[in-house]
This record gives structure tokens, C-alpha cells and sequence, in this order.
């Protein structure tokens, strides 16, 4: 949908307004630096990693490592591609006020795009069918993949008090343990980007970004995968938890 989208946009493109929304000044690094925990959040998909490997491990077997890494290949490089080419066709055709509409109305872009003077109507319905699918989509990729941690830790807690329980009954219990968590969230409504800034994407860059690759450097066994893409890995990595306590 977004390719489709970012092809149609290109006979609207306005190559003027890519010069007066992008203004480098001394406040361009800032925002730069700020904006990288959303993106580290905005790209990870670390909860479904887990069920797509143990599917390729069942289905591939001792191949399921050479499998992974070339379908993971093809999948980043289509997903970057078509999310620079969306972005750049939104910046060369919306004016920078439809933009700061949505943004201080907390809208999508698609919502921006529908505002135009010339937009279709058929856009402002599919981006509510395109959001409703991405908002569920995001939900079961995550889902998945707490629940299975969720249930090891139900498992575990049990087995330390003294209860042994069967699997089912550990799933079925994390599954009301997460449910509640998840309600009483989105009773108090806390502001989304604030807790990406916060928690969700200094965690996430903690975890995937800093301890990997500052392990084959502390780590002598590990000191064939130190590389380039590491140690450019682990500086994002320290910049994306820096702003939790600097910005």
C-alpha cells in the first residue's frame, strides 16, 4: 500500500519543498539525536523474532540459521526501501502546515495527505483501514512473543513457591496477567511518544544494541564478530540511551 501510495505522490512532487522543510542549523543534530529512540522503536520487531525462528527451526532444521539470515536480508532491505521512498514522496508533497496540523493534532501522515486540497476521497478511508490493519498487525507481533516469555516467567515464579502447573494453565494465566497489565495502561493513557523516549526504545537499544556487541569486545571468545556494523551498532545503541538522560 505505501509503495503503491509513494508511487502515485510522485506526480505531485514538489521539489521546492524539500529545500524549505529540511533547514540545517545548530538545533538539526539535536533533533536528529532526540528522534533515534522513536526510530530504534518504530524498527524493531525483536518480540516476533522468536516464533519466526522456531518455525524456520522446525521446518528447515540445521539450515534454519542460513535460512533466517537470508529472508531477514531481503525483508530489511525491502522495509528500508520502501520507508525512505514513502518518506521523501510525503516531504516533496505536503506543505510543512499540513504537517505541523497533523503532528499538533497527533494524526497520522496519512491523515495529512487526506487533508489536501486535492486528495481523493478514497484515501481518507483506506488510511483508516491501513491504520486499524498496522495497529493490529503491531499488537500480534508483540503479542506473540510476550506471551511466550510471559509464560516461562509464570512457569518459573510457580516453580519457585513450590506449584508445578501444566503449560496450558501457565499460558492461560500469563495471557490474563498481560491482558490486565495491557487495560490498566490504556486506562491511564500515558503520552505513547513519551514512554518510547523513556523506556521502550533506550530498553530495546540496551538490550539489542549495547550488550551484543560491547560483549565481543569484553568478551575474548567473541572476538571474531567484532566489526565495523558492531561498533557502529553499539555507538547508535549509546546515543539512543543517552537521551533518556539528557534530553
Amino acid at each position: 500500500y505505501f509503495l503503491f501510495l509513494s508511487i502515485y505522490l510522485v506526480g505531485s512532487w514538489q521539489p521546492d519543498l524539500l529545500t524549505t522543510q529540511v533547514e540545517f542549523n545548530q538545533n538539526t543534530l539535536h533533533q536528529i539525536w532526540i528522534s533515534i529512540p522513536v526510530m530504534v522503536f518504530a524498527f524493531s520487531h525483536t518480540p516476533i523474532i522468536s516464533t519466526f525462528a522456531i518455525d524456520r527451526r522446525e521446518k528447515y532444521g540445521e539450515h534454519a540459521m542460513d535460512k533466517c539470515k537470508k529472508i531477514m536480508k531481503v525483508a530489511y532491505l525491502i522495509i528500508c526501501i520502501s520507508v525512505l521512498f514513502f518518506v521523501f514522496s510525503c516531504l516533496l508533497s505536503i506543505p510543512p502546515s499540513y504537517i505541523e496540523a497533523a503532528k499538533e493534532e497527533g494524526v497520522t501522515i496519512l491523515s495529512a495527505l487526506s487533508m489536501l486540497p486535492n486528495a481523493p476521497a478514497w484515501l481518507s478511508i483506506s488510511g483508516i483501514i491501513v491504520a486499524v490493519v498496522a495497529m493490529s498487525k503491531s499488537f500480534l507481533g508483540t503479542y506473540f512473543g510476550v506471551i511466550e516469555g510471559a509464560t516461562e516467567v509464570v512457569k518459573t515464579t510457580l516453580q519457585q513457591v513450590g506449584v508445578k502447573k501444566s503449560r496450558a494453565f501457565n499460558r492461560a494465566l500469563s495471557i490474563m496477567l498481560v491482558s490486565l497489565i495491557t487495560f490498566i495502561v490504556c486506562c491511564i493513557n500515558p503520552n505513547a511518544i513519551s514512554m518510547i523516549y523513556a523506556i521502550s526504545g533506550p530498553l530495546i537499544a540496551m538490550i539489542l544494541f549495547i550488550m551484543p556487541t560491547l560483549s565481543t569486545y569484553l568478551i575474548p571468545a567473541l572476538k571474531p564478530w567484532r566489526s565495523i556494523g558492531n561498533l557502529i551498532t553499539l555507538i547508535v545503541g549509546i546515543l539512543c540511551v543517552s537521551v533518556m538522560f539528557f534530553s
